[in-house]
């Protein structure tokens, strides 16, 4: 079977998107399926195309087995939501061009949101082509974005709203990340019996065997951020944006400064439109114990978490309560406890997994409860770590979550 995956991310680009397709192509490869993915230059989160790599009308390139074609956006740089719009807008044409043109031939389309954009370039090349259509759905646009108050109602927001439901009505199968976003989807006029659940995960073997590599290279990224040799080091990786309530952290960082030799320390590595802000406070206010990098390379991400003593995951308090960071997956393959600062279902997926403390979305005296309950039980927090890795182990390891995927798409091709 040739699937075709178009998507706005992918390699190198770190995130979601990029990462489960990246894994879930490399197993669609080991079962004997070819894989084409339709996607831009490396530009996320900045909206700038990474250094080493130049755009052109379009590129083709081998990602490990899997066929890349790249096709050019308007990328401005920037986090305000006019450029991004122009970016996603940019991508929806060219891709829409690119794949429209290109004798491809797919067996089946999938088309990865957000941006929604996505979805109605991928289904009118499912229809160019002939063959079903599959939606996945990570987070739902334009809703999150106006629950989180980064967007304001508009009638460009209710057009979008309407084209999605055309897509939702007109897939094949749907898939998604949570049950609550699945009842979401049903809600919003997805076809009963359509809409499946594929949770976010981890590729473990390969977590596993970035995990022991690159010592030196991850001692290096500490050192650069000014991490003190032998601090307890708790780690957040991924997007500083204004839905990760990131200034939490801060301030949990500026409480625990107060203390007479405190050992913690906080390391923020990524990228995105608040590194500015949260760089600015950690110097007007002293923060030693707050030290901010930016991105790594993804096959460093599996290092640092393992020599760090706990992660955290975060999200600031929000209106839609089925959003499960998909860093909580990675967090918990590390065998280290995890410090969750969330509500919903990120929260009742922790608590299954008994994968550490457990606060609400923007306490900053039940964050610090989390950290201290750790310090003061070293087994408790062991125990923690193996059994967050033990939850993935059974329900989010991406090479089972391939297989489902792939009896998704199998299915849909057989109707």
């Amino acid at each position: 079977m040739h699937i075709l995956v178009v998507s706005q991310f992918f390699h190198p680009e770190m995130g979601a998107p990029a990462a489960r397709f990246g894994d879930f192509g490399r197993y669609w490869l080991e079962a004997g399926h070819r894989i084409t993915v339709l996607s831009t230059w490396p530009n996320a989160p900045r909206g700038l195309v990474y250094e080493g790599h130049q755009q052109r009308p379009w590129a083709v390139e081998d990602i490990g087995g899997i066929r890349v074609i790249r096709t050019p956006v308007l990328a401005l740089g920037g986090y305000s939501p006019g450029r991004k719009a122009l970016l996603y807008a940019t991508f929806a044409a060219s891709a829409l061009m690119q794949g429209a043109l290109r004798n491809l031939r797919p067996d089946i389309v999938i088309g990865t949101t957000p941006p929604p954009t996505v979805g109605y370039v991928s289904l009118l090349l499912a229809r160019r082509f002939g063959v079903p259509h599959v939606l996945d759905v990570r987070d739902i646009w334009p809703e999150a974005v106006l629950n989180a108050g980064r967007v304001q109602a508009s009638v460009a927001v209710a057009t979008l709203e309407r084209l999605n439901g055309v897509v939702l009505r007109r897939s094949a199968a749907i898939t998604t990340v949570s049950e609550g976003k699945r009842t979401r989807l049903l809600e919003l006029g997805a076809k009963q019996g359509h809409v499946h659940v594929i949770p976010n995960g981890v590729d473990l073997d390969r977590f596993d065997r970035e995990a022991t590599e690159s010592q030196a290279e991850t001692e290096a990224v500490l050192r650069k951020a000014g991490v003190p040799a032998g601090a307890t080091l708790v780690t957040y990786a991924g997007v500083f944006n204004p839905p990760q309530g990131l200034d939490l952290v801060l301030d949990v960082a500026q409480l625990r400064l107060r203390r007479p030799a405190d050992p913690v320390h906080f390391l923020l590595i990524g990228d995105g439109e608040l590194r500015t802000h949260l760089g600015r406070r950690v110097a007007a206010e002293g923060l030693t114990n707050v030290h901010i990098s930016g991105p790594v390379p993804r096959a460093l991400v599996a290092p640092i978490y393992r020599r760090s003593w706990a992660s955290v995951v975060i999200l600031r308090p929000r209106k839609d309560a089925h959003t499960v960071p998909s860093k909580l997956y990675e967090c918990m393959a590390t065998r280290r406890p995890v410090l969750l600062s969330a509500d919903g279902e990120a929260a009742d997926l922790a608590a299954a997994a008994r994968c550490g403390p457990i606060s609400r979305a923007g306490d900053i005296a039940g964050l610090q409860r989390g950290i201290d309950a750790l310090l003061a039980d070293p087994v408790a927090a062991r125990s923690h770590g193996l059994a967050g890795r033990a939850y993935v182990e059974a329900n989010n390891d991406r090479a089972g979550l391939s297989q489902l995927f792939l009896e998704v798409l199998c299915d849909a091709v057989a109707r």
